[in-house]
This record gives C-alpha cells, structure tokens and sequence, in this order.
C-alpha cells in the first residue's frame, strides 16, 4: 500500500514539474523598443492658409524591428513572448506657440494603441493612455512579423514637423541560448 501511495506521489510531482522543467531553459527580461518617426504638417499648404486653418493634420510612420534591438537580436530565432507593457512619447522642439492638439500612436493590421491631447513644449514628453487590447495585439504582431508599423497621426495649431521618439517597454521571453 505504501509503495502505490509512493509512485502515485512520484507520478503527481512528476506531471506537475513537466512545465516547471519547460520553462526552466527560458530567458526573461525587459527591453526598450526605440523608434524615431518623423511626424510633419501636409506642406502643400502656403503659409497663409495654415494660419486660416484651426488645426492642421500631420502623420508620420515607420517600422519598428527587432533584429535592431541589441537586447533581443541574440535571441531572435528562440523568442517565445514579446509582452508591450508601456508607451512614452517625445516631441521635441515645440515652439511656444505650437500646441499638438491631437496624437494617436496606432499599429498597421492592429488598429489604435493610444491617443493624446494638448501637446505643447512643456509637455512634450507623456505617457499616454494605453488601449491594452490593443497594446497586447501589437506585441502579438511584433512577435509573429518580426516588425511592425507605427502610424502617428494628429492635428496641431500649425505647421509642423518634428522627430517624435516613441519607447515601448516590454518584457520578453525566449528560450535560452545554445
């Protein structure tokens, strides 16, 4: 009787450290994820018709890989998770007049990550609401592409064209190296 209590206990213990023993080769740990996307004003406009105009709009896009993330490129081929956890913007050089009236950060294939309001040079950099869904979709992409595209789009109070420098803090998981 004391042998089958014995293997019933080896058995359990056993079943239950199948994935403690899978994840023991895992690798965690937090990255920045940097891109720089150049947002500017419709420059088709003249000088005075965007003084006639309340807000003009202004976009800007580029692709954010992970091969150009010195953290995760070793890891690239063993990557499990990519979890984006927060989202900070920077828009320098915003004149005293220049107010961003409106910025959203969004995802090609994925839909909008964030919006903001009311920019100005003294609020240049924020952290925005995140929508989490979609944050969590972004990662998934990113995860599954190896890239994805990031769309910033808006309305200021005039013409305007900035570098803007987006941060995504993530925690990733992979397998560890060989």
């Amino acid at each position: 009787m004391k042998i089958k209590a014995v293997i019933l206990l080896a058995v359990l213990v056993t079943l239950g450290g199948c994935e403690w023993i899978k994840n023991l080769g895992n690798v965690d740990f937090d990255t920045d994820l940097i891109l720089s996307v150049l947002i500017s004003s419709d420059m088709k406009k003249g000088a005075s018709a965007a003084t006639e105009v309340a807000d003009i709009s202004f976009t800007g896009s580029a692709v954010l890989s992970l091969v150009d993330n010195e953290d995760i490129e070793p890891y690239i081929e063993k990557l499990k998770e990519i979890d984006l956890e927060s989202v900070e913007v920077t828009i320098p050089g915003l004149t005293g007049e220049q107010t961003i009236t409106t910025i959203s950060l969004s995802v090609t294939g994925v839909g909008i990550i964030c919006t903001h309001s009311n920019i100005t040079s003294s609020t240049g950099t924020f952290t925005p609401a995140i929508d989490e869904d979609m944050l969590l979709k972004a990662g998934k992409k990113l995860l599954k592409d190896g890239s994805i595209t990031l769309v910033v789009s808006g309305t200021s109070s005039g013409i305007i064209e900035n570098l803007a420098t987006i941060v995504f803090g993530a925690k990733v998981t992979a397998g560890a190296l060989s």
